[in-house]
């Protein structure tokens, strides 16, 4: 299903209202995928970089190849574990959603291969939006927390790791008629 208004398509399995209108769809920021990158790509060329100026130093032959092999063995396993830790943070990623609609907050967040949370709320039930930056990388990335405050004492919906935070924050704001 796709909403007209704004060009967004629907996730399988929400279904609109009649007047109810997509405001914004996001999902987790591209840093989520940092730590799997780093281990599927930069160890390995870095362990491979290490390979050609091992051929440089004055070192017994015998030496230089096994140390050569082992550089290779170890730079394939970082990028076989790499690769399953990028394809499975992948599923996760595409599986996840945060939705804003002109009557509610929808939030699918896919927690493992059978494992999937799906929470949402009325505008009218929200207190109080927060975005939070915490660090320096979220920073000079652009990604935070926003933080929906409901209407039940400790009931919150969390918005993780989303690009553009106080973006996210201002739109759920006035859809809630909170600003």
């Amino acid at each position: 299903m796709q909403s007209q208004e704004v060009g967004i398509i629907i996730p399988k399995g929400i279904e609109l209202e009649e007047n109810e209108e997509v405001k914004l769809m996001t999902r987790q920021h591209w840093f989520v995928f940092r730590n799997s990158s780093l281990l599927s790509f930069f160890f390995p060329f870095v362990l491979l970089s290490a390979v050609f100026f091992i051929d440089r130093c004055s070192l017994p032959l015998w030496l230089v190849q096994n140390v050569i092999q082992g550089l290779l063995v170890i730079a394939s396993v970082c990028f076989g574990l790499g690769a399953i830790s990028f394809f499975g943070r992948l599923f996760l990623w595409s599986r996840t959603y945060y939705l804003v609609t002109s009557q509610r907050l929808i939030l699918i967040h896919q927690r493992g291969l059978f494992s999937k949370e799906r929470r949402e709320t009325s505008l009218g039930m929200i207190q109080d939006v927060k975005a939070e930056v915490n660090g320096l990388q979220a920073a000079l990335y652009g990604f935070g927390d926003v933080v929906v405050q409901i209407s039940a004492q400790e009931a919150q919906l969390i918005f993780s790791k989303v690009g553009k935070p106080y973006f996210v924050q201002r739109v759920i704001m006035k859809e809630a008629k909170l600003s």
